[in-house]
């Protein structure tokens, strides 16, 4: 892999201003509703309101040729989409972010390249994400020493803690090759450990799906080797393990390909806010149950993980579907069959916890996570 070392500032050295929008520095979870009439686009404004709110900057980045960092595409010329690296604060570490000024840049990009119907929602940090990240660093041994996948991975911080929590290894998946890269510059600026393979051809090259021919540029590192070693009372270095290796993978639940994701399957999968289809939910609890187990199939006396973040209330019938399909496992009877029962509540055995956790413009939102265990 190629290393091309970040220098941040603000402005860049072209004189780029960072956005106006002001995402928080403390804290990203738990934290106290703000004032029903204050700015949704400036948290600045709610920090004097609250002392939760105390803003973080956008930083501006730039390369080594001291050129602004961007995500080229065709129409870059008169649309530029500059990189931007922002912290989050989440169970006491502070996590890094790379990420463009905002979803509706976006959204005026793919306008632009004639894609209107493509999500643009991976643009920003959704607090189902901020939940996942939560749990994982509070509580470690979910994903010490395993193999994790990410699912809709967008900006990548759920699988980013995961891999300063001690992941062995974590595979980030979106259908959007620009969210991947994100996350995976994310993952650099976080000490984690990027694969080459995460740079495959299938995923940056001018060929790779979404990208117009335009590829897209070599994942930005963020540490000099002449630096000093990390200091060893980094919250990150601690007791939660090694930082783990990380690749990306393009997948799109609708039309999977969990055979590019190799025989092994996972030992955890992450996921936030995917079931808001009842589609979704058809073709997403047989790609878990895929995903857990790999196309080699496992020992059947081990078990899974699926660990989902998503708010209350919030299409409730489909999270019902999906506790039935992911008991009902194609062997025989139907899916209100009473046997399946017992079945399920197993599957929600670990427990359903409540957080309330914050996105990048301070709004607070109680997400549920579930624990399913899944048998191999």
């Amino acid at each position: 892999m190629r290393t091309v070392y970040v220098n941040a500032a603000t402005p860049s050295a072209s004189g780029r201003q960072p956005p106006g929008r002001q995402p928080l520095a403390r804290s990203a979870s738990r934290a106290t509703p703000y004032p029903p009439d204050a700015p949704r686009r400036r948290v600045a404004a709610t920090a004097a309101a609250s002392p939760a709110f105390v803003p973080a900057p956008f930083v501006a980045l730039t390369d080594a040729r001291g050129a602004d960092a961007s995500i080229p595409h065709l129409q870059s010329d008169h649309l530029p989409v500059f990189l931007y690296e922002t912290v989050v604060p989440v169970a006491g570490v502070d996590l890094k972010l790379v990420l463009p000024e905002s979803e509706d840049l976006v959204v005026d990009m793919y306008a632009a390249l004639g894609r209107p119907d493509d999500d643009p929602h991976w643009a920003t940090l959704w607090q189902g994400s901020v939940a996942l990240a939560e749990e994982v660093l509070e509580n470690p041994s979910l994903v010490r020493g395993k193999r994790v996948l990410d699912l809709g991975t967008g900006l990548g911080l759920a699988g980013i803690a995961a891999g300063l929590a001690g992941a062995k290894e974590v595979v980030l998946t979106d259908r959007e090759p620009r969210a991947l890269y994100c996350a995976l510059c994310a993952s650099a600026a976080n000490g984690l450990r990027v694969d080459d393979e995460a740079l495959d051809e299938a995923l940056f090259s001018p060929d790779a799906p979404g990208l117009d021919g335009v590829p897209l540029p070599k994942v930005l590192a963020f540490s000099d080797p002449t630096d000093p070693s990390p200091d060893p009372e980094d919250v990150t270095r601690d007791s939660r393990g090694s930082p783990g290796r990380v690749s990306a993978a393009l997948l799109d639940w609708f039309a999977p390909e969990s055979a590019t994701l190799g025989d092994e399957g996972f030992d955890v999968v992450l996921a936030c806010d995917v079931l808001y289809t009842p589609s979704a939910v058809d073709v997403i609890a047989p790609l878990v149950r895929d995903l857990v187990r790999g196309a080699g199939g496992r020992d059947k006396k081990q078990k899974g993980l699926f660990v989902l973040a998503d708010p209350p209330g919030r299409f409730p019938e489909n999270h019902a579907r999906f506790l039935r399909l992911m008991a009902a496992d194609g062997d025989g009877g139907g899916e209100n069959d009473p046997s399946r029962a017992a079945v399920a509540a197993s599957a929600r055995a670990d427990g359903e916890t409540s957080r309330e956790c914050l996105n990048l413009e301070g709004e607070p939102m109680v997400v549920d996570l579930t624990t399913y265990v899944i048998e191999r």
